[in-house]
């Protein structure tokens, strides 16, 4: 196998983006493949952002080996609306997509895997990678995976009918060749150092070409290998995975199922875990942390963030277009205070660019400090809106600690004469007047990727498809795509560093702070192996000691 070549020369720049994450996650530090975890839980108070000390904690051991078998309920806060691989974009929709949908490797901790790839290569000059397929991999209808399916995929990805928000990522694949059943050839019009963590995403999942132009890839039908198949989803209420009894890993999976449920409710769903009518509670509001660490029925990992919140601006309209008015804001903003109403104090304040300060291409230095109100009330003068202007800010209801960022803005805006009115909406609304830029503000959040030039390119470069507002700047582009193909980790970082400073003071968002994230399971849910880059897909190792 000889999967080494390739990944010791390009992903030594995701090893260092990772490797303070990973060391804060304190996401149950167990090993990796099959293996149970340890025990090892973490501890994080309010404001202590990322450097939560970290205590190991006994439980009771399961004696042998993880038992098959069972089906395993979750409950998020929001269901997906797009379940199609290529086209998501909520979080929710990656939790659930990692288990259906399987890419040519995987990353965990920094480390890219073997999946449907179990080998690659990569030529001297960087510009070939020759994968060579697993012959036992197949997709839920049935068929085998082969080369033509990653082709197509691929292909699927970067056809800007597809509508991939993360397409401007694939730009340097200058061709996918499928040179026989087991073998694709990818050809790069110049090296890329993040095209190994950009192919181990479920973003780039390998998708069964017959469903996907059949029945498309948002219904009842998935087009997928992974360890678990769609068997049935009710919008909004309830989506149910069955084992794939053919999955390649061997074992694997251990549960029968996953019964994914969804309650906007913050109280519903606390309740719903302490009385043990789920097993596993995603991500629980801050509020209810505390009450839910301290019971002993139950077992808790987290302490990181992979959630970055934010303000975005509609550059595309006046007057956020005006790149005075912009910086008036982010002046004006205490994003601590932000934390502390919205999170109850767990996460870190943002005070740069996008990237928290211990992870690859972050700035150190905070560019904002304590609200300049003065200083925020000259640029709104200059920018000839010296007595403020109204303007609407869009939140999606059903998302409570966002609704009180939003509150929280609402009233450090009004200090520089900036009125603002808050329009509560759906998740489906804010999605499609996002799309369409029809807002004003909108109080949002991303998600940490495995490599920055997957955020950057999706969401502030031009034609990026989640670029809200179609900001553009010539400059922060021009770093973003020489990061990309530079193969020097700190040349790589500089560039991000100097990409970071020019979002932070002229671009279309004023990030607030990264969330810590937690999990809620039942004592006897065993398997837990969290990484905060993040990934979901070690759930295929989850299994119950019943």
């Amino acid at each position: 196998m000889r999967r080494r070549t390739l990944f010791s020369t390009l992903s030594s720049t995701f090893s260092s983006a990772v490797a303070a994450g990973a060391a804060l996650a304190v996401l149950a530090a167990c090993g990796g493949g099959g293996a149970p975890p340890s025990g090892a839980q973490g501890t994080a108070t309010a404001n202590d952002g990322l450097t939560a000390d970290v205590r190991l904690q006994d439980e009771t051991k399961p004696q042998g080996p993880p038992k098959p078998g069972g089906r395993l309920g979750i409950m998020i806060r929001l269901d997906a609306t797009e379940l199609d691989p290529h086209r998501m974009s909520e979080t929710s929709a990656f939790v659930i997509n990692e288990q259906i949908y399987e890419s040519l490797v995987h990353s965990y901790r920094g480390e890219i895997q073997p999946a449907l790839a179990e080998s690659w290569k990569q030529s001297d000059d960087g510009r070939t990678l020759t994968f060579t397929l697993r012959d036992n991999a197949y997709f839920h209808s049935g068929r085998k995976v082969t080369a033509d399916d990653v082709e197509y995929s691929l292909e699927r990805i970067k056809d800007p009918k597809t509508r991939a928000p993360r397409a401007r990522s694939y730009e340097s694949i200058s061709s996918v060749t499928a040179e026989d059943d087991q073998t694709v050839v990818l050809k790069l019009s110049k090296p890329n150092a993040a095209i190994l963590t950009l192919l181990s995403t479920s973003a780039s999942s390998v998708v069964d070409r017959t469903v996907a132009e059949k029945d498309g890839l948002n219904g009842g039908v998935d087009g997928g290998s992974g360890p678990f198949k769609l068997a049935s989803r009710v919008t909004g209420q309830t989506i149910k995975l069955d084992r794939h009894d053919k999955y390649w890993e061997k074992g694997v999976p251990y549960l029968d199922g996953l019964d994914f449920t969804f309650n906007p409710d913050d109280n519903a769903r606390a309740a719903a875990v302490r009385s043990g009518t789920i097993d596993f509670l995603w991500r629980p509001a801050p509020e209810f942390i505390g009450a839910l660490k301290a019971d002993q029925a139950l077992k808790w990992y987290g302490g990181s963030g992979s959630l970055s919140l934010h303000l975005r601006l509609n550059t595309g309209r006046p007057p956020f277009d005006n790149v005075k008015v912009r910086q008036a804001i982010y002046h004006a903003l205490d994003r601590q205070e932000i934390l502390n109403v919205a999170n109850s104090g767990f996460g870190t304040a943002l005070n740069a660019g996008y990237l928290p300060p211990d992870r690859f291409g972050a700035l150190t230095a905070p560019v904002y400090g304590k609200p300049d109100i003065e200083k925020a009330k000259a640029l709104l003068a200059e920018a000839g809106h010296a007595g403020g202007f109204e303007a609407k800010l869009m939140v999606i209801a059903t998302s409570a600690f966002q609704v009180r960022s939003a509150e929280v803005e609402q009233q450090q805006l009004a200090k520089i004469g900036i009125k603002v009115t808050i329009e509560s909406v759906e998740a489906t609304i804010a999605d499609s007047k996002t799309k369409s830029g029809d807002f004003d503000m909108y109080q949002s959040g991303f998600g940490l990727t495995y490599d920055p030039d997957e955020r950057f390119s999706a969401s502030f470069l031009k034609g990026g498809g989640l670029n809200y507002g179609n900001w553009s700047d010539p400059e922060y582009e021009r770093l973003v795509v020489e990061a990309r193909s530079e193969l020097d980790s700190a040349k790589r970082a500089e560039l991000y560093q100097q990409a970071e400073k020019i979002l932070a003071e002229r671009g279309p968002v004023a990030m607030t702070f990264l969330n810590a994230d937690f999990d809620i399971v039942q004592k006897d849910v065993m398997g837990y192996q969290g990484d905060s880059t993040p990934t979901y897909r070690f759930y295929r190792h989850l299994w119950l000691d019943r």
